[in-house]
């Protein structure tokens, strides 16, 4: 099935259906470049696809980071400020797996092509979906209609790998990240990382020699120069000091550290988690690259750093579109409640409420739903022990 080079722009599936021009989907994407690595018949562009960039340590590192953040973030359903019961969309919304599942599923393409896909199984009495399945980014090929001479064209429909029918616009639910996805604006640093790895690799296989002698007299036939070596090598086994006429011995300076290229994948990380906006310490990238020691007392801040940059793209990306007048009854929204996975550490979380209820910035009883605390008819103190 081909690739249609387009893409759906918007932010509302059912009723935005229009498309401008988009670079193929595919695992390599054909890219110009001046030079190219050639791993098992396969040529490596500026652009990778997502199976090949997880295969980078540090990439996998940022995107389990950043899932495994989302992941810890229950889903509820408001309406101004009345908490409403999550319905089964945001309980199960896939009936085959979990709603962690099938949310790591979408955060997964949203920050690697920047949109995800989603397909409506179920509908509730009122005509909103009750029941939907995760779309792989790559199997799902806009159907459009009119002229691309323009750039523009009506988006009427999605075809499927594996689906003999089309599914309608309004069975599909996307999501539009607010930023390129990672393949695209880092497509020549990942690439330059996979080709680093491959380059450590090929390091790690290769036998190289301790040292060297160079012959300084007559020339030596191959048999004499094996005889030489190993007479050499036999000596010493049983002595620490060596004699050499008409030869002398070099040391090779190759430490395991510049076999492996640390430095340089090293400088990598540092620059993918840039890439995702991750916090360099987290992933243990290099300290040149602007990163502080991971350390208990700067978890908190750490964590809350994680949320505030990384996190936050891809959660309003779900959240303004689970909040969308054909996913959600009009006047409710989606929210991810990230208090819960910010209160992991407790002691840091009540001397932080605290502060804020000393500052009169929250109240008594805003602290308490902070920390997970049922409300209290008395007005209890909000120090660390004694809530």
């Amino acid at each position: 099935m081909g690739r249609l080079s387009q893409w759906v722009t918007g932010s509302n599936a059912a009723s935005d259906p229009v498309t401008r021009a988009e670079p193929p989907r595919t695992p390599f994407a054909s890219a110009p470049r001046s030079s190219s690595l050639e791993v098992a018949s396969v040529v490596l562009p500026d652009a990778i696809g997502k199976e090949l960039a997880m295969l980078i340590p540090a990439v996998a590192a940022c995107r389990n980071l950043i899932v495994g953040a989302m992941v810890q973030f229950p889903p509820m359903r408001y309406r101004g400020d009345e908490l409403l019961d999550p319905g089964p969309l945001l309980t199960q919304p896939d009936p085959s797996t979990t709603f962690e599942a099938w949310l790591s599923s979408t955060v997964d393409d949203v920050l690697f092509h920047g949109r995800a896909y989603s397909n409506v199984l179920k509908r509730d009495s009122d005509g909103f979906p009750s029941a939907i399945r995760w779309l792989p980014f790559e199997s799902v090929t806009p159907i459009a209609e009119g002229s691309s001479a323009g750039g523009y064209q009506t988006v009427t429909g999605y075809r499927v790998t594996g689906s003999s029918r089309p599914i309608p616009i309004a069975d599909v639910i996307r999501f539009d990240s607010t930023a390129p996805g990672i393949l695209t604006t880092g497509a020549r640093a990942l690439s330059a990382a996979t080709e680093l790895e491959l380059a450590a690799r090929r390091l790690a296989s290769v036998e190289l020699p301790a040292g060297v002698i160079e012959n300084q007299g007559s020339e030596l036939s191959e048999d004499e120069a094996k005889e030489l070596l190993a007479g050499f090598q036999a000596a010493r086994r049983s002595n620490g000091v060596a004699f050499l006429q008409g030869a002398t011995y070099s040391r090779e300076s190759l430490s395991p550290a510049d076999l492996q290229l640390l430095e340089a994948r090293a400088n990598v990380a540092t620059e993918v988690a840039r890439l995702f906006n991750v916090p360099v310490a987290m992933i243990g990238a290099s300290p040149s690259g602007g990163a502080a020691a991971m350390l208990y007392a700067n978890l908190a801040s750490q964590q809350a750093l994680l949320c505030s940059t990384a996190v936050a793209p891809p959660r309003s990306t779900i959240e303004a579109t689970l909040s969308l007048p054909s996913v959600t009854p009009r006047g409710q929204r989606v929210a991810l409640d990230m208090q819960a996975y910010l209160r992991s550490d407790p002691t840091a979380a009540a001397s932080y409420v605290t502060e804020l209820v000393a500052a009169q910035l929250i109240t008594i009883a805003e602290g308490r739903s902070f920390l997970g605390i049922p409300p209290s008819s008395s007005s209890p103190t909000l120090e660390p022990g004694k809530v």
